[in-house]
């Protein structure tokens, strides 16, 4: 009898020792603690902005910086409405036209220098895959509306043709244009805590000349 309760006690203080380890083992999970509703998010690119060759002698691209903000709303844990709001720094580019002159054997070359600054607002849906705490690949797709204003500055000849007729003189303009636009971006999330990120996509932009601009946009933003 003496034999048969120590083999019993010892059982059951096994088995109670063998539940309290498993309930003091952590557990470890990738699955989010709780589902966010909103996140907003501030950005900086790099912005390949281009232009036809219809106004230059060939494709231009404008590289310029700029900054932006995000907010989002999820309508499942996979799937998200998007507003963007971008504006950029200016950039420069020039031209040079080639005037012909009555009298005269050569043309007159008349040089323009080009200052663009880009805004763009857009909204797109955003897919985003895997359901984990950390790490989110996600594409997403929209339209973006953008407006272009570009200053436009003439500089004549350092020395003028001779002719009495001819005397090019500097002259400024500024232009305002609105465009609208498809865009297709990818990218992906790193969660630096339950609710901070860090985010970093390439953005295309569409007209029909083919690709428009190239972006590479890097940020950090919440989620609650």
């Amino acid at each position: 009898m003496t034999r048969a309760r120590v083999a019993v006690a010892l059982a059951v203080w096994l088995t109670a020792s063998h539940t309290n380890a498993q309930e003091l083992t952590p557990k470890v999970t990738l699955a989010p603690a709780a589902s966010t509703r909103w996140d907003v998010a501030a950005h900086l690119t790099w912005l390949g902005e281009r232009r036809p060759a219809d106004s230059f002698e060939w494709d231009r691209w404008f590289g310029v910086a700029s900054g932006g903000a995000s907010i989002g709303y999820y309508w499942t844990p996979h799937l998200k409405t998007e507003f963007d709001l971008v504006t950029s720094s200016e950039g420069e580019a020039y031209s040079v036209e080639f005037i012909p002159v009555p009298g005269l054997t050569s043309p007159l070359f008349v040089e323009r220098e080009h200052e663009v600054r880009f805004m763009t607002a857009s909204a797109g849906l955003t897919s985003q895959f895997f359901e984990n705490a950390w790490f989110h690949p996600f594409v997403s797709a929209g339209l973006e509306l953008v407006r272009e204003r570009e200053h436009i500055e003439t500089v004549p000849p350092p020395v003028p043709p001779r002719g009495p007729t001819v005397n090019p003189a500097a002259e400024e303009e500024t232009r305002v244009r609105y465009s609208g636009r498809p865009y297709l971006a990818t990218g992906f999330k790193v969660y630096l805590s339950d609710h901070a990120f860090i985010r970093t996509d390439i953005r295309t932009s569409w007209s029909s000349d083919g690709l428009a601009a190239l972006g590479w946009r890097s940020g950090v933003g919440v989620d609650f």
